[in-house]
């Protein structure tokens, strides 16, 4: 929690650079442009849902390749046993 009056300050600062990055994307970005006349929350809520969906899919390719790996290892391990 922010107790002193720099903490507070930075705090602010912090928040307002994040808005201002909001509100700049849409047009640094072409693939971004629908935004442009949206609000700052609306485009925050659309962007936390895309990094979302992409941080869901990551880890399950990731855990699929994981569970291809481990059967290809055990079909190796049955195959070394006989």
């Amino acid at each position: 929690m922010v107790r002193s009056r720099k903490g507070i300050e930075m705090l602010v600062n912090l928040i307002n650079i994040a808005y201002c990055a909001m509100k700049l994307l849409p047009y640094q970005d072409e693939a971004f442009s629908k935004y442009r006349k949206e609000s700052v929350q609306d485009f925050r809520f659309a962007l936390s849902e895309r990094i979302r969906q992409e941080v869901f899919f990551a880890t399950f390719v990731k855990k699929s390749e994981n569970i291809i790996k481990l059967s290809a290892l055990m079909r190796t391990l049955k195959y070394l046993v006989r």
